[in-house]
């Protein structure tokens, strides 16, 4: 083939690439790590909650304003009744003067809420993580599931096959032909469970990625490495350092404290300095019209607090200090108690695993070759090879359950730490934050 014919033959393969709807181009697998950070810039919920920084940072705003000055026009006269020309005019303006600090002190309030909101984001983004994890890996462990019912379901049509041809040689009854054939569709409804399974689970992890439920997910396979696990103690100090919802409550605490202050200053209402220009213009009778007389006033209003001193605001914000303070508390125990209770558990399942990994699973998959053998030179009946076969089968999904529960406990160990550094495990949780991500693309 000449020069020329090969690049006529290169250029018409390439307009069939770009023109042929048939060729798909396969969607590359998403790790862990990626499918995090698609949650986190396009999970719906979570692109709402960001705005409640936006929210704070408004009424941080608002809270630093003064109060706006009045202003008083007065037009007094006697048109109405005697009309001598009587009259009395005036104009004024007066302003409040917050003299107790109030508006220093609401601005204080108002920034500890703006960096407390974003700490409440960094919470849900905590929860958003360990559903996607979760969801992520109930999906790698359905298909999994399905792999093995895959691997049955092939034994068990050869085994249908065979049986078939055996039956019409007279080497065995119609019983096991029926049996075999009964086995094969019981695999498959099982398998059709699961399919349904799946179709659930990828519209579950589709919701927390912001797409629709049908769009395709393909996910990468790969389980955490089993490293070994710093000392407990040191997992415990990163999480209480660390965790968002115990920051929370650090700056509720914090809050509360500064609205203590604010209510105390509150007890002194503002001072209003009023500035006014009164002309007035009188009628004596029998006597020469007089000269408009001409006023400049000034009035201060002072409230007294002699019945009002705020006690109530100041008495809710102590008490909301207080609780506060028991929620620090009882988050300290609760963040100790779910790090040491996961971190228990995974060293637990994953023992577990080892040991199933490393025994039993081998020696079933050896059964099942032995016993096909063994039925093929009929040393073994139907019966006792289905037998063997369900062992293999129930014991690879017992394996199966336990490396879920082996992964719950992983994600719930991470949740827990919720690491802001390099440990040598939870890698999916470096992901890149964006507080304005409200103004990110979200995808369909």
């Amino acid at each position: 083939m000449d020069k020329c014919a090969i690049k006529s033959w290169m250029k018409g393969f390439l307009m069939a690439l770009l023109i042929s709807p048939a060729i798909v181009v396969a969607k590359p697998a998403l790790t862990l790590k990626q499918t995090t950070q698609i949650a986190i810039h396009n999970n719906r919920d979570l692109i709402a909650a960001r705005f409640t920084v936006s929210l704070a940072r408004a009424r941080l705003i608002q809270a630093g304003l003064w109060p706006n000055p009045t202003l008083n026009l007065t037009d007094i006269d006697d048109k109405a009744f005697t009309n001598e020309g009587e009259y009395s005019r005036s104009a004024g303006f007066s302003q409040a003067f917050p003299i107790s600090g109030r508006i220093a002190k609401q601005k204080t309030v108002a920034r500890i809420d703006v960096v407390k909101a974003m700490a409440e984001i960094r919470e849900a983004e905590r929860k958003l993580s360990a559903n996607v994890a979760n969801a992520f890996y109930a999906l790698v462990i359905t298909e999994r599931r399905l792999h093995q019912l895959n691997y049955l379901l092939g034994l068990n049509k050869e085994l249908a096959r065979v049986t078939h041809n055996r039956y019409h040689v007279a080497e065995v009854s119609e019983l096991d032909m029926n049996t075999a054939r009964l086995e094969y569709q019981r695999i498959n409804q099982e398998k059709q469970l699961l399919d349904s399974v799946r179709v659930n689970q990828v519209a579950q992890i589709n919701q927390l990625l912001g797409r629709q439920p049908t769009v395709q997910v393909i996910l990468d396979p790969t389980l955490p490495k089993q490293t070994a696990l710093i000392a407990l103690k040191s997992l415990q100090a990163i999480a209480l350092k660390n965790r968002p919802d115990k920051q929370a409550i650090i700056l509720g605490i914090q809050r509360a404290n500064a609205d203590v202050r604010l209510a105390k200053a509150e007890r002194f209402a503002d001072w209003t300095l009023g500035l006014a220009v009164q002309q007035d213009e009188l009628v004596v009778q029998g006597a020469p019209p007089q000269r408009p007389d001409r006023t400049l006033g000034v009035n201060i209003a002072v409230p007294l607090p002699l019945l009002n001193g705020n006690q109530g605001r100041i008495m809710e914000a102590s008490a909301t200090g207080t609780q506060a303070l028991m929620a620090l508390r009882a988050i300290n125990l609760t963040i100790e108690t779910e790090v040491a209770n996961n971190y228990a558990q995974l060293q637990i399942l994953h023992n577990a695993l080892q040991q199933t990994q490393n025994t039993s699973l081998k020696l079933t998959l050896k059964n099942i070759n032995l016993a096909r053998e063994a039925y093929r030179n009929g040393q073994l009946s139907l019966l006792n090879l289905v037998q063997v076969q369900r062992q293999q089968n129930d014991l690879q999904m017992s394996y199966l359950a336990n490396l879920e529960k082996y992964l719950q406990a992983y994600v719930a160990l991470c949740t827990a730490v919720a690491p802001m550094e390099s440990l040598g495990f939870c890698d999916y949780l470096s992901y890149k934050r964006n507080l304005n991500a409200q103004h990110c693309t979200v995808a369909n």
